[in-house]
């Protein structure tokens, strides 16, 4: 099945060659396309972008003015003509192996959406992240955990995989173009009975964050706010299934249900994990073994 990985950038030169390169490399297919959705870039990311997609015609820029993450993915899914539409951070903190689990566990389970999640018993974490950022996480997980009954541990990992039909479908309802995109997402999922499967996964912190944990955590409440009021004023609805489940897949155990429609999937912790994405898991492991997400 063809597959479109679509990396949100907004001026990202320092950054996006890595990611082209581990990603180019390590998924070998000719059905993928690597789309990376320049947001108002005005540094060099468009020229780095092209460059790669000189010698690997996988690869191409669509450039839109200022819309967000939230709104150049927005954009991006609606055009897709590939069977399954991905979007991954453009730091590489999800390894392209990853994004083959992903893909391989809607193939698996029949789910609709894909999400992998830092916060799972068997997450593998081989860089831990400072303090701060997991504070602000945890805590932002509780609050949409909150206000919204999600039951997924882990929202806001940049590497989540749709089905073109689930991106067709939930793309035009939703409302948010910032950095409440991903819980709109699923939001929106639940909302329309979509199966959507929760994955352990390899996430490898990277330098060079521009997030500043007061003040984006001060935005995150106010759109979580925002969103809250939107989906209370114009909510989508559909009438509810009643729970199901489905054969064990390759990789493990899962149950799908519905409402909450999530596909917990089981899979062995990858130890010792080395991709070519500018950190070897054993590099920075130490001695004191894996860090897990918990």
């Amino acid at each position: 099945m063809s597959l479109e990985i679509v990396i949100p950038a907004h001026n990202e030169e320092h950054r996006i060659a890595q990611t082209l390169h581990a990603y180019s490399n390590e998924l070998l297919q000719s059905d993928l396309t690597i789309t990376v959705a320049l947001d108002d870039c005005t540094d060099a990311t468009a020229e780095i972008v092209d460059s790669y997609a000189t010698d690997d015609d996988r690869i191409r820029a669509k450039e839109y003015p200022r819309l967000g993450k939230g709104g150049v993915l927005s954009e991006a899914f609606r055009s897709t003509d590939a069977d399954m539409v991905a979007f991954v951070d453009a730091d590489c903190a999800t390894p392209p192996s990853e994004i083959e689990v992903l893909t391989s566990t809607l193939a698996q389970t029949g789910a609709d959406i894909a999400i992998a999640s830092r916060w799972h018993p068997t997450s593998v974490l081989p860089r831990p992240r400072p303090l701060g950022r997991r504070i602000a996480s945890r805590g932002f997980a509780t609050a949409v955990r909150t206000m919204f009954s999600l039951p997924y541990a882990d929202t806001q990992c940049g590497a989540k995989v749709l089905t073109r039909g689930a991106a067709g479908r939930v793309m035009p309802l939703m409302s948010s173009r910032d950095f409440v995109f991903d819980v709109d997402l699923l939001l929106v999922a639940r909302a329309l009975d979509l199966q959507v499967a929760e994955v352990p996964t390899v996430w490898i912190d990277r330098e060079g964050s521009r997030v500043r944990v007061v003040h984006d955590s001060m935005r995150m409440a106010a759109s979580l706010g925002r969103l809250w009021l939107h989906h209370q004023v114009v909510p989508v609805k559909m009438p509810a299934r009643p729970a199901m489940e489905i054969a064990q897949p390759a990789f493990g155990r899962a149950t799908v249900s519905r409402i909450p429609a999530v596909v917990h999937a089981d899979i062995p912790a990858r130890v010792g994990v080395g991709v070519d994405v500018g950190v070897e898991v054993d590099d920075v492991l130490g001695e004191g073994g894996l860090s897990r997400a918990s």
